[in-house]
């Protein structure tokens, strides 16, 4: 289980998972572990519940959690909210297009206070809930399109803010990506725990120094750039001593 600054593309800390245990008893050690006063962190669905609220509230940050069907009457509740009444221009605090990826996107953020019905079925300090509307076409799909997501934060509805946090928290799934295309992580079938968590520091280590020090000249990509520090050993050296 692994933290990620999303501004500097960073692993911050991680720690391991036993075999027979998951993320929701990882987090909070991993919490535990960081300073993270003021800070909003974001987090998948897998965190909504009230013991990994409260260890980020007693932290002294801010979260911002996915939701969905893990929490199903919440979740219906704040569906229900948003196409009755939420998704209103009033509430709509950013709408732009975005053409990159060889697809066009229009992406809309619905925000408000959380109404008390919905405040009494979640978590401490539930104060915002974000609704997200993605619209999408693809010139190698026919058609356009569009999807719903639901975020709940403690942040006021005021914060500027909650349309980029949700975009910078797919930075966290690109890690993961780079991780497994690039470095091989899922495919990793160590049965020694130190050596599978040995491994697994190693490659975060070497993406966070590859990430902040890319070689200097033109710009490469993340897979040439780790290619490259297998290649030039100047470009090594700087990594590890500058």
């Amino acid at each position: 289980m692994s933290l990620k600054k999303s501004r500097t593309h960073i692993i911050l800390g991680e720690v391991k998972t036993d075999s027979k245990s998951n993320e929701v008893t990882a987090i909070p050690l991993l919490l535990a572990l960081l300073d993270l006063e003021d800070a909003t962190i974001s987090i998948d669905a897998i965190a909504c519940n009230e013991t990994i609220v409260k260890a980020i509230l007693d932290k002294g940050a801010n979260y911002l959690l996915g939701l969905k069907k893990n929490q199903p009457t919440l979740y219906a509740a704040v569906e229900d909210y948003v196409q009755a009444e939420g998704a209103n221009p009033d509430n709509l605090t950013c709408d732009y297009f975005d053409d990159t990826h060889g697809r066009l996107v229009r992406r809309r953020y619905f925000v408000f206070d959380t109404p008390e019905h919905i405040k009494a079925l979640g978590f401490s300090e539930m104060n915002t809930v974000i609704a997200t509307e993605t619209i999408s076409s693809s010139p190698y799909k026919e058609g356009i399109s569009a999807e719903w997501r639901y975020y709940i934060t403690n942040n006021d509805k005021t914060n500027t803010q909650l349309p980029r946090f949700i975009r910078d928290h797919w930075q966290i799934e690109s890690t993961h990506w780079l991780l497994d295309v690039h470095l091989n992580d899922d495919k990793d079938k160590k049965y020694s725990k130190n050596a599978a968590e040995n491994f697994a520091k190693t490659k975060r280590f070497l993406l966070n120094m590859v990430k902040l020090r890319p070689p200097k000249g033109k710009k490469r990509s993340v897979r040439a750039n780790l290619k490259l520090v297998g290649w030039n050993l100047d470009y090594l050296e700087e990594l590890i001593f500058s």
